[in-house]
């Protein structure tokens, strides 16, 4: 079976017994992974959220990453093609920058 590199979109939440969710409510990632199929990156990232004291609320894609993929900014494109080579070279799961929500007070 060949690996492919997988990616999503995860909208996630602190766990309670995380440090940040006492002023952080959740955030967003994406998140690269080198998987046999969907399924095989699915439980990976949601393994690799548990690590970190994150909850999945929405999963929003798994899907295999296309390289020649254009995003609207260059700079954009750069660093997704730099996660999808970090996530060749590793068995864990490749987390962009995690974009967090504040807490209302």
């Amino acid at each position: 079976m060949t690996t492919k590199i997988y990616w999503t979109s995860i909208e996630y939440r602190y766990d309670e017994l995380s440090t940040e969710s006492k002023r952080l409510k959740g955030g967003f990632v994406y998140a690269f992974i080198k998987a046999n199929d969907v399924r095989d990156a699915l439980e990976n990232f949601l393994r690799e959220l548990t690590v970190l004291n994150l909850i999945p609320v929405e999963i929003e894609f798994v899907k295999p990453y296309d390289k020649a993929q254009e995003w609207e900014k260059p700079e954009d494109t750069k660093r997704h093609l730099s996660l999808f080579r970090q996530a060749k070279k590793s068995t864990t799961a490749v987390f962009g920058e995690f974009y967090a929500f504040e807490r209302n007070k």
